[in-house]
């Protein structure tokens, strides 16, 4: 029985550049992918040793079922070619272990890449939930400023138009007054003015000694409520159709009567053109505090934009990382709640303007009346 031609089974993986890769079935089948880091270099160690083995007993063996044993039937050539046949299984196993060597050499440094890139990837996520862990924070603080300067937005507006509004109110009710006031005066002159005359009338009809009685008793109290100024004495002396007492006629008197209405509608013009001063001063310095509101809208506004824009940097962190759907959600409601605010606050500024304007053509009416 001739002895069976020993082949080498595996094939040189270095030399086509494998490394040891063609096993890579026999590798998944003793290591499974739930299987951790030490069954996966236990398993890249020993599959190539076992491989290697099996090669050497599929060698030795007949169909892998038994080993060959020499038959006292050689020949004597067939002892001669033993010695050739075995330096032939010693130069085989010879490349056997170069290649498991380098097989082994090969998941090495693979262990090695693997163990680096898990490393890599664990910094990786945990540097980026500290920016995560960071940028939270930070809008959670400017969440909170936000709501206390809308607060202090909201106060402060609305002690400007509870202001405002006393101050209407009390606008009309002095024009109202005013105009009660200027009706009274009209019907008093008007009335006095029928008295004067009913009372020149009586005077013409009486008697010369029943006049002067009259006029005598009417001087005292004429000098207790009438205070007369120089205009008026100088009116009064200039009259040249006196009676027989040197006493100023009628028409003296009503010129100096006038006079004395002339100066008294003067004061009380002075008087109103001082409150009007008054009054565009506090619609002035009431326009500069809506001026000065306005501008705090429009920080706020700034500073809504750059919580969008954050918002954005944060959703794309957020889009990196893995694991955190919930928080995310919970982010997207924050920034959803700063848009609304974002909403209310131009409105808010809207509604400013508005009273603004509405200020301006009350102050344009009441200089027109």
């Amino acid at each position: 029985m001739a002895v069976p031609e020993l082949r080498c089974q595996d094939v040189d993986d270095t030399a086509e550049g494998d490394l040891g890769l063609s096993d890579e079935y026999d590798r998944r089948r003793c290591c499974p992918p739930s299987a951790s880091m030490e069954d996966l270099s236990r398993t890249l160690i020993v599959s190539p040793v076992l491989s290697a083995a099996s090669s050497f007993d599929s060698l030795l063996g007949a169909n892998g079922q038994q080993s060959w044993t020499p038959s006292p039937e050689f020949s004597c050539q067939d002892r001669t070619s033993y010695p050739d046949e075995i330096t032939f299984l010693q130069s085989e196993l010879d490349i056997c272990k170069r290649l498991l060597n380098a097989k082994y050499l090969a998941a090495h440094i693979l262990l090695k890449q693997l163990l680096k890139v898990s490393e890599e990837k664990e910094q990786g996520n945990k540097i980026n939930h500290l920016k995560f862990r960071d940028l939270f924070k930070e809008l959670n603080t400017l969440q909170y400023e936000l709501q206390c300067m809308e607060e202090h937005l909201r106060i402060s507006q609305q002690s400007w138009l509870d202001k405002l509004n006393s101050i209407m109110e009390e606008n009309l009710e002095n024009k109202a007054k005013l105009k009660a006031q200027s009706e009274t005066i009209k019907k008093l002159t008007y009335t006095a003015q029928v008295l004067r005359r009913e009372r020149d009338e009586l005077l013409a009809l009486t008697d010369v000694k029943e006049r002067d009685v009259y006029l005598q008793s009417c001087m005292d109290k004429f000098d207790e409520w009438c205070d007369s100024s120089s205009l008026e004495v100088a009116v009064l002396a200039a009259c040249t159709c006196r009676g027989p007492n040197q006493e100023p006629c009628k028409c003296a008197h009503a010129v100096s009567y006038k006079q004395r209405q002339l100066n008294e509608l003067t004061e009380r013009a002075k008087k109103l053109e001082a409150q009007m001063f008054d009054n565009a001063k506090t619609s002035d310095i009431y326009r500069e505090a809506f001026e000065v509101q306005l501008a705090k809208n429009r920080k706020l506004t700034r500073k809504v934009i750059e919580l969008q824009s954050r918002k954005d940097v944060l959703g794309t962190i957020i889009a990196k990382s893995k694991g955190i759907d919930n928080q995310k959600s919970l982010i997207d409601d924050l920034v959803e709640n700063l848009c609304d605010k974002n909403e209310a606050l131009v409105h808010q500024q809207v509604m400013v303007k508005l009273l603004a304007l509405q200020i301006g053509r009350m102050e344009t009416s009441q200089m027109d009346s």
